[in-house]
Parts: C-alpha cells; sequence; structure tokens
C-alpha cells in the first residue's frame, strides 16, 4: 500500500467516526429515504433521495445510483449510506477498496456482511437477504411499535380495520333489531368507504368494500348469525397495500336489551410497495345495551378483541411478523327519527374509544372517533331495502382521517 493509499485510508477512517450518528434521510413525504456520505481525499460529499416505494428503494443500491447522487463516489471509496425505511433506522457501509457491504439495524441488534465480487453484487445479496430471511418480520414488528404508517397496526391497517369491523358489526345488528327486523327484513348488505387521512405529515387514501349475509332465528328474536367480509386499499405516501378477510359473529340475547356477540376473522395483507405481508385471526365479544331514552335509542357497546399475525408467503416476501394485541373498544350510539319529505329517516351518532394493550406496543396505542349518518330505517319497514351514508371523524398519534360511507341493505 502506498503512503497516499494509507494517507487516504486514515482519512477514511478517521472521518468515518465522526459522521453524524442521526444522519439517516428523513422525508416527510416519502417511506424511504437514504442518505450517502462519500468520504475521499478532499472531504466529505453527501447526497440524499427519497421513494415511494420499497422496489424503487432497491433500486437504489448500486454503483451507478450512488455516483449520481455523489459524483464523487467510485468503486473503491468510502461509503456508508443512512436509510429511513419506513420508519426504521438502517446503516449501509461500504470499507475503503473493499465490496463487502455491511448492514446493520441497531434499534434491533442485526448486523451481517454481503460479499459479493462486485459491489453491485452485494448489494443484490443484500436485497435477497431481505426478501426471504426472517429479519423483514422483526422491521414490520419494529414499525408496529414506532411508526404511524405500519400496514399492521397503524390507521387503515391490517388490525385497526379488523377490529372497527367487528364492533360495528355488533352495534349495527342492535339497532336493526330496535328497529324491527323479521324475518322479511333485508339479508344482504353492501358497502363502500372513501377516507382521506394525513399520517406521520404523508397524505393518504383508505378505500374499503363490504358486505355481509344475515341468517336470523325463527325462534328467538335478536338472534343472527352473520358471515361478512371486505376488501380494502390503503395508500400513504405513495405506496399501497391492500388487506382483505372474512369473519363470522352469532348475536345471542341475554335480555330484551342486552346482547352478546361472540365473532371470529380472518384476514391478510400485503404490499410490495412497503415490503410487508401478514395474515391474521382474530377472537372478540362485544357486549350491546339499549336503553330507551323518549323516542330516542342509545346503545352502549363495548368489545374486547384478541389479533395475532401468522405466517403469509406472497411473491417474492413471506413473514410472520408476530405482532399479537387486545383490542378494546368501547362506544355508544344514538338514534334519532327524524322525517325528510315525508319519509321516515334515522339520524345517528356516535363516539367510540379504542385501546391496543396486552401484546406488541403499538405506535399508535389509541384512537378517538365520531361520526353521524342519516338513513332508511334499518328494520327495513318502509320497504324491503334500506341505505345509510355517513361521515365519520378519527384522531390519533400523528394521524387523522375524515371517512364517508355508504351500504344498501337488499
Amino acid at each position: 500500500m502506498t503512503p497516499p493509499t494509507r494517507l487516504l485510508v486514515a482519512s477514511a477512517l478517521a472521518a468515518a467516526a465522526i459522521l453524524p450518528a442521526a444522519g439517516h434521510a428523513a422525508c416527510s413525504d416519502k417511506n424511504f429515504g437514504l442518505s450517502l456520505n462519500v468520504i475521499s481525499t478532499s472531504g466529505t460529499d453527501t447526497g440524499q433521495r427519497c421513494e415511494d416505494t420499497a422496489e424503487d428503494f432497491f433500486d437504489l443500491l448500486n454503483d451507478a445510483t450512488f455516483q449520481q447522487l455523489v459524483p464523487s463516489y467510485t468503486d473503491i471509496a468510502f461509503a456508508e449510506a443512512n436509510i429511513d425505511f419506513n420508519g426504521v433506522p438502517v446503516t449501509l457501509q461500504f470499507d475503503f477498496e473493499s465490496t463487502v457491504l455491511n448492514f446493520s439495524i441497531p434499534a434491533l441488534g442485526i448486523s451481517e456482511a454481503f460479499a459479493g465480487t462486485t459491489r453491485d453484487e452485494s448489494a443484490d445479496l443484500l436485497v435477497e437477504y431481505l426478501k426471504k430471511s426472517g429479519v423483514m418480520s422483526e422491521i414490520i414488528k419494529y414499525q408496529a411499535e414506532h411508526s404511524a404508517t405500519s400496514p399492521i397496526a397503524g390507521p387503515g391497517g391490517l388490525i385497526p380495520s379488523a377490529a372497527a369491523a367487528d364492533f360495528d358489526a355488533a352495534m349495527s345488528d342492535t339497532l336493526r333489531e330496535i328497529g324491527g327486523s323479521n324475518a322479511d327484513s333485508p339479508t344482504f348488505s353492501i358497502g363502500a368507504s372513501y377516507g382521506s387521512m394525513t399520517v406521520d405529515g404523508r397524505d393518504g387514501e383508505v378505500t374499503n368494500l363490504p358486505f355481509s349475509r344475515v341468517w336470523r332465528s325463527d325462534s328467538t328474536p335478536g338472534q343472527m348469525f352473520t358471515l361478512s367480509g371486505s376488501l380494502t386499499l390503503v395508500k400513504i405516501g405513495g405506496a399501497e397495500a391492500y388487506h382483505g378477510g372474512v369473519g363470522a359473529a352469532f348475536r345471542m340475547p341475554v335480555t330484551s336489551r342486552w346482547a352478546l356477540t361472540p365473532s371470529l376473522r380472518y384476514a391478510v395483507t400485503g404490499s410490495a410497495d412497503l415490503a410487508s405481508v401478514a395474515g391474521m385471526y382474530s377472537v372478540g365479544v362485544s357486549s350491546t345495551y339499549h336503553i330507551p331514552l323518549d323516542g330516542l335509542d342509545l346503545v352502549i357497546g363495548n368489545m374486547a378483541g384478541y389479533y395475532k399475525t401468522t405466517k403469509l408467503s406472497v411473491g417474492d416476501y413471506s413473514f410472520d411478523p408476530k405482532i399479537k394485541t387486545w383490542s378494546l373498544r368501547n362506544g355508544v350510539m344514538l338514534a334519532q327519527p327524524v322525517k325528510l319529505m315525508g319519509l321516515p329517516l334515522s339520524l345517528e351518532y356516535s363516539l367510540v374509544d379504542t385501546r391496543y394493550t396486552g401484546g406488541t406496543e403499538f405506535f399508535v396505542d389509541n384512537t378517538q372517533e365520531i361520526g353521524i349518518s342519516i338513513g332508511t330505517n334499518r328494520g327495513g319497514d318502509v320497504a324491503k331495502s334500506y341505505a345509510r351514508f355517513g361521515l365519520r371523524y378519527l384522531h390519533g398519534r400523528e394521524t387523522n382521517s375524515i371517512t364517508l360511507s355508504g351500504s344498501y341493505w337488499f
């Protein structure tokens, strides 16, 4: 090694020792960010790039892109990349005159080295490792604990969507029984909702398509079995995530005013954009109590549900993030009869508080929401069908959303 080379190496090591530890790229409106530091005899040069999706981020990990970000970069330069991987701090490093890629996630205690014949080959080995090893399961769990944009635990995510569906179904079934449902009442429903949200400074959207089928007991008033499902698309910071599931619930009247509803649900989520997949099952029980109030109807609802992820394989991804939690959801709904142009309608006002506890510590561990809806009588006594339209506002840690919804029973 020549004296100038020794000097360059010494300079690189000295500069590496004083690189700022908090240099991970922060992209307020993007999900992935990379800040590249390149050290040469002339000093340290820095470049940054932010991307919406994981695949676009993986495409940054090559010599050509590094040189675009920092023109002084060469395939023998000392380079360190500080990365924000959708809320997870990651560090990559190439030592001087080395093709070995050092990869670390300090928060998870993960440190690996990938030795390809070229730096591009080493980066390809890293991407393969991220997609095929269990490290992404740990990353997804970390996101649930530290990021509002988690596709599992964040607003519009897999578990919050399932908890809301279970609770809303129990409340709606009770209000339908108050409305005077009978054997001839509607048994099928379809719906649609669209929500606009702001999560950790990023704009997002949630589109949901729920559906259900009800079987009522001929011998026991108010007793019913419900089979339901939904398809959901979540967009956040330019990335898309999909989830869907099916659930079953059995409403059991305890008294004329009080009912218990045990429920089961299985759902899946997948997003190549966010490099995440997971299955989930849940069990829960809801309690609803009806209080007549001089022409109004007040329903108090309480739910406890247990939600746990399972392994799922989709495309290049196969993970179980091992996320589990109890969801405690409590709320009230007030129904008020009104008339519009002679048509009997019902206004419904709702207030719901949700808490997640007893397992994985969610970053968004509680939310509050208020809602209002209007529609024809849920019991279907005006016609053999009815419809409802509603507006709901939800607030949680670093998140706010407004959702418009509609449903039709026939």
